[in-house]
């Protein structure tokens, strides 16, 4: 059967940026303009979708609390969240209410269906029993953003022992570190993601805003 998803942007241009790139992979999509209309076809209407891309800053009833209301129906339709203006509290809370990852605006129509791609493989690999490195980094994400910070960390360590030299294991130990409120040791693993690759950009971008808190930037799962 086709995935459905919903998208939820205020912006006709990004709508139909992903109308057109995903309708090419096959899913059935849907719209919502605002916050308001997201409301009343998931939680008024009932409709059930297998993905939601929701937009963080939208008038009127923003991402945040379309999430919120969501959760609080007991709706644990997988939601990535879409932003170029997310702040750290805003992305701490989306992951404690199970959002499943974020993309930053502008992103490409391949980021975008790789993404996705990802998400939906994501719940297949909690059967598997012999993951690949790169399967158990993917599974600790999808536990990260389940909620599940210790689940995800014996996950990475896991990863440690498959591949002690990756960048991206020390890079989600980081997130974990910092979302229950440990800035020193998140530093620290952002750092030691940063030795293993200097320019590994999710480390660089969350080593930057744990170090300046008052910027407003999002988790960066990689």
């Amino acid at each position: 059967m086709k995935k459905r998803i919903l998208i939820v942007d205020d912006e006709k241009n990004i709508r139909t940026t992903l109308n057109y790139c995903l309708l090419s992979e096959g899913y059935e999509i849907d719209f919502a303009v605002n916050g308001e209309e997201a409301i009343e076809i998931l939680i008024q209407k009932e409709k059930k979708y297998d993905l939601i891309l929701l937009d963080i800053k939208m008038p009127g009833i923003n991402g945040m609390e379309v999430l919120r209301r969501l959760r609080a129906c007991k709706n644990n339709t997988e939601i990535i969240m879409m932003t170029a203006y997310g702040s750290i509290k805003e992305a701490v809370e989306a992951i404690k209410l199970n959002a499943v990852d974020f993309i930053g605006k502008p992103f490409t129509p391949t980021q975008i269906k790789e993404l996705i791609k990802k998400v939906f493989s994501r719940e297949e690999l909690k059967e598997k029993e012999n993951c690949s490195f790169e399967e158990l980094i993917e599974l600790a994400k999808l536990y990260i953003t389940n909620g599940n910070l210790e689940k995800s960390k014996e996950i990475l360590e896991k990863a440690v022992s498959k591949n002690v030299n990756s960048p991206e294991t020390y890079n989600l130990l980081g997130v974990i570190a910092e979302s229950v409120g440990n800035t020193e040791n998140a530093q620290k693993q952002y750092r030691a993601s940063l030795a293993f690759n200097p320019s590994y950009e999710p480390a660089i971008c969350n080593l930057e805003r744990v170090t300046n808190a008052g910027e407003s930037k999002d988790f960066n799962l990689g």
